[in-house]
């Protein structure tokens, strides 16, 4: 039996669903045949089998129709970039922090209890000296951006600890991969970016020697983790934090070159890849070395990645090709 099939006629709220996971999701919720309601501060395109409400996740209000309603709800709205965050601290708690309070607030008031899966991200574990890196390892935010996203993983594990809701932080590394959504999936992540440059012919450039190790994760693979998550047994995983990682390293400059061999590969092209300095105001997030350790989530949930960076790369190419060859 598909265990996502525990998902059918479920309602599942879906926060950012227009987003670049966001999106995806949704469609993965659908084809399990769960009721979604796809929340977005944003308009989103008419779709056939999904309810939509527009509203802020900022907003008390948009969390108790939520509450009221679902039975899931995967929150992947709010601010991503820890170079706005730096620029504007304010903005950035409004949009990470207080959904979590009215989130909260909204549990309480309906004594409802859902299961919510919050998407944090890998780099709340600040400059790691050690690899790979477990869940036990110490969160040490260096950022603006990694400090509220920790500050909200707390806020779930302490309302699941009073038994509020059942709450899971899934730490995300660098995740790549097109998507169905309806903002461009070609500027979100770094393989994105490069390797749409690489099939227009532009050369690759990355910053300082390029030897900073990364761990990159497939879209589908991030994606079928929120899932399971979703429906894994509340004991195993309420109130804890997760990583979802391919579970191995790559350099960023190793990582620039397999795109590019890849692509001139494909198009008999000459694409390079070049090392430039990196430019003032490099946040030091930038030059941190990650490999995660993802053994928690596969007891806990029965996750694993299923697309290797190599298989990934060859993908994203070939889904990128396609979209640039009918433009």
């Amino acid at each position: 039996m598909n265990r996502l099939q525990e998902l059918r006629g479920k309602t599942v709220a879906v926060t950012g669903a227009g987003g670049y996971i966001g999106a995806m999701l949704t469609d993965a919720l659908q084809a399990c045949g769960a009721r979604v309601l796809r929340v977005s501060r944003r308009a989103l395109p008419a779709r056939s089998g999904v309810e939509d409400l527009q509203a802020d996740p900022g907003q008390a209000h948009a969390w108790r129709q939520m509450v009221e309603r679902a039975d899931t709800i995967f929150h992947l709205a709010g601010n991503t970039s820890v170079y706005a965050a730096a620029d504007n601290p304010s903005d950035s708690l409004a949009s990470t922090v207080l959904p979590l309070n009215h989130l909260v607030a909204a549990c309480r008031a309906s004594g409802r209890a859902p299961r919510v899966v919050y998407a944090s991200t890998a780099t709340v574990y600040g400059l790691t000296e050690q690899l790979p890196v477990a869940e036990n390892a110490l969160a040490a935010p260096v950022t603006v951006y990694d400090l509220h996203k920790r500050y909200a993983e707390q806020q779930l594990e302490l309302a699941s600890r009073q038994g509020i809701l059942q709450g899971v932080s899934l730490r995300l590394a660098n995740v790549y991969g097109p998507s169905s959504s309806t903002s461009s999936a070609e500027d979100r992540g770094i393989l994105n970016k490069i390797t749409l440059m690489a099939l227009q012919g532009n050369d690759l450039r990355f910053y300082g020697d390029g030897n900073y190790t990364r761990d990159y994760i497939y879209i589908d693979d991030v994606v079928q983790a929120f899932l399971l998550a979703g429906i894994a047994e509340g004991k195993n995983i309420s109130g804890r934090v997760f990583n979802v990682a391919g579970g191995s390293g790559c350099s960023v400059r190793q990582a620039f070159q397999l795109v590019a061999d890849k692509v001139n590969a494909l198009k008999g092209g000459a694409v390079k890849v070049n090392a430039a300095p990196w430019p003032e105001g490099a946040d030091p997030i930038e030059f941190r070395n990650f490999v995660a350790d993802i053994g928690a989530l596969r007891v806990a949930a029965g996750w694993t990645p299923r697309v290797n960076l190599d298989q990934g790369i060859d993908l994203l190419i070939a889904r990128f090709s396609r979209t640039t060859a009918t433009q």
